[in-house]
């Protein structure tokens, strides 16, 4: 995984509340991380590969046991074994993020409120871009609903499919890993229920558009 920083912007419009822009921090955090908890899995899952290259096979399936090493990941490995690490739990929110070094976080850069305005975020580049690609499908979809001037019924299926797609591509990783169906549906209806946050914001125009920049980018 590339690790270099980057800078992703979030183009605003209207009137925030200071709730409305703490949901907003706190989504775009929870999704931030975890994308970063499944890139970490997968990292240690390559590791893992390349070990078991050299010494030949374990007494266990590593891929059913989550055996996890990097970093203090190791005490997940109970919790994952028996199912879903309960990532989208609000009681284990502040453990995930533990596990996140500070040079890793998702960082606030700048904020210039306005209509328009913009904020904009730093963290590692392969996140930030799953992160702007999720944001973006969204909006270019409400985008394309306004121009076609779909029938409101037709445009709630659209709009439920397109989000259902959103969140499956979003945690797909997560298969590879020896995620269960069962557990990689609850894992995107998660992300479905939480990207309702992105939705309002953007059906009521206050979420324009999303870029990466380059970090070091002052504008």
């Amino acid at each position: 995984m590339d690790e270099s920083r980057q800078k992703i912007r979030f183009e605003i419009e209207g009137l925030w509340s200071a709730e409305e822009m703490g949901r907003f921090f706190l989504f775009l955090s929870e999704l931030y991380n975890l994308r970063l908890f499944l890139e970490l899995l997968r990292e240690e899952a390559r590791d893992l590969d390349r070990f078991y290259e050299l010494i030949g096979p374990g007494p266990f399936d590593y891929r059913r046991g989550r055996r996890l090493t990097r970093r203090g990941l190791y005490p997940w490995a109970f919790g994952l074994a028996a199912g879903l690490p309960p990532i989208w739990n609000e009681a284990q929110i502040g453990s995930l993020s533990a596990l996140i070094e500070p040079e890793e976080r998702l960082d606030v850069r700048r904020i210039s409120y306005a209509s328009p305005g913009s904020v904009d975020l730093i963290g590692i580049g392969a996140i930030v871009g799953h992160v702007k690609d999720f944001t973006l499908k969204l909006i270019d979809r409400q985008d394309s609903k306004q121009q076609r001037k779909l029938s409101e019924e037709r445009a709630e299926l659209e709009n439920d499919r397109v989000r259902i797609e959103n969140a499956r591509s979003f945690v797909a990783l997560a298969r590879d890993l020896g995620y269960t169906d069962s557990e990689l549906r609850q894992l995107v209806a998660r992300v479905d229920e939480k990207q309702e946050t992105l939705v309002r914001f953007i059906e009521q125009q206050k979420l324009r558009t999303v870029s990466i920049l380059d970090a070091t980018d002052k504008d």
